[in-house]
């Protein structure tokens, strides 16, 4: 079956691109982005928080952000209209930057043709007369039915320390949304209750209204989210070797009151003039037999080793 894109609009995004690819559809804006604002495949729904909340900003859809070296902010690329460039096996979006620094952005998503899922490849072009050392920086917005995973490092060292975790300013480590185990770290929106059956399901609760934000030195380089049935797992690569920022966190899981997320960052790149960086990150999408909990390891654990 062969890719289509075709230009739509939508209420709340103005001018999109819609690809369709086997049984996999995405929306993309156009108008300021690029953000992946909703992804379908199959009878699994739309997982992208895609809501419009004036006190959020645009926080909703699947972003890419870059962070320079030894600054605190982050560049946002959602300033102007995106163009976009049909592939062989995907589409690419383009945006140009000129402030502060003369960097040309660019995200594509590119469709496996034997599994049907896809590679979202995020890139950086220095455009300007000088080196660069920045790190790219993405942002993928879940709703909060269900539970962001990150595992902890998978490298153990004799008498140095492996795993790092880190909390974000006004966190708390007793947090009830907050779970770190041996293997993986989780979060969620609604403090878990357990059914009388003794079944572990996440079936409301209190909503926290306050932010939590954490960490992880991902070494395995994969994370996801999990809602009921089904799940979208992120695969990339870590660098153990390279300089990260953020304490050397490589992925990061958030929740607030509206939303989950999952945030990965690529390692520090210097980049010359002319030069780029990418970070690529596989999305898979799953089907989990028996609904998970974000306290059972050994179930989250079982599951990612089936796929």
């Amino acid at each position: 079956m062969s890719l289509s894109v075709k230009e739509i609009n939508m209420e709340n995004f103005g001018h999109c691109a819609l690809l369709a690819y086997e049984d996999t559809e995405i929306i993309v804006t156009l108008d300021y982005g690029p953000r992946i604002v909703s992804v379908k495949k199959g009878d699994v729904p739309n997982f992208i928080y895609n809501e419009k909340n004036p006190g959020f900003g645009r926080n909703y859809g699947h972003k890419m952000r870059i962070t320079i070296e030894k600054s605190t902010n982050s560049i946002y690329c959602d300033d102007s209209p995106v163009r976009y460039s049909p592939m062989s096996d995907g589409v690419s979006f383009i945006q140009t930057m000129t402030s502060p620094v003369q960097l040309e952005l660019s995200m594509d998503i590119v469709f496996n043709t034997d599994i049907g899922n896809f590679m979202v490849v995020h890139s950086v072009y220095n455009k300007s007369k000088e080196d660069v050392k920045l790190s790219i920086y993405t942002e993928t917005p879940f709703g909060s039915g269900g539970f962001v995973f990150i595992p902890q490092s998978n490298i153990r060292e004799t008498d140095r320390p492996s795993r790092v975790l880190s909390l974000w300013d006004n966190c708390r480590w007793d947090d009830k949304r907050l779970f770190i185990g041996e293997q993986y770290v989780t979060v969620h929106c609604n403090i878990p209750e357990i059914e009388e059956d003794g079944e572990f399901r996440l079936i409301g609760g209190d909503i926290c209204n306050t932010r939590l934000k954490i960490g992880v030195n991902d070494t395995a380089g994969f994370c996801g989210y999990i809602e009921g049935d089904y799940a979208i797992i992120k695969r990339y690569v870590h660098n153990r070797n390279a300089l990260y920022p953020f304490t050397g966190c490589s992925a990061f899981a958030a929740a607030n009151e509206n939303y989950l997320s999952i945030q990965c960052t690529s390692p520090f790149y210097l980049i010359g003039p002319g030069e780029s960086a990418r970070h690529i990150e596989s999305w898979i999408f799953a089907h989990c037999e028996n609904m998970l909990h974000p306290n059972n390891e050994a179930g989250i654990d079982g599951f990612i080793n089936s796929i």
